[in-house]
């Protein structure tokens, strides 16, 4: 059996890209809410905290990996299938077919705290590596 390689690393906002979605995370960063638990660890207001700019270049570093961060309504439909439409999530794509690394309630577990999502993602992907 060969190797598992991450071609690709998928973070799925839980939101719609289009201009009633713009409007709803704008009201979001004005009331100080989030509705995407991925957004909270993700961003400070409207830009992304240094240390998720940081993970994510380490992740494409250390693994070779693309990083894309769509919303999820603009998944591939094969993507949308692996969701099981339990935003937000995770997906990595790999020589072997796209697996969902982490799922709606793993994020939202997370209470908003990058290092408890960096601590579970970093495991999700050293056990699809390791299987």
């Amino acid at each position: 059996m060969a190797t598992t390689q991450i071609k690709r690393i998928t973070f799925v906002w839980n939101a719609d890209f289009s201009i009633a979605g713009g409007i709803r995370a704008l009201q979001e960063v004005v009331e100080g809410e989030h509705s995407c638990t991925l957004c909270e660890i993700a961003y400070h207001r409207v830009t992304q905290t240094k240390e998720w700019k940081s993970y994510k270049k380490s992740l494409a570093k250390r693994y070779g990996a693309e990083i894309r961060q769509p919303c999820k309504n603009q998944l591939s439909k094969k993507e949308r299938l692996i969701t099981e439409k339990d935003f937000p999530a995770v997906l990595a794509h790999t020589n072997n077919g796209v697996v969902k690394l982490l799922g709606g309630n793993a994020i939202d577990n997370c209470n908003g705290d990058f290092n408890q999502f960096k601590s579970k993602l970093d495991e999700a992907i050293n056990q699809l590596l390791n299987a």
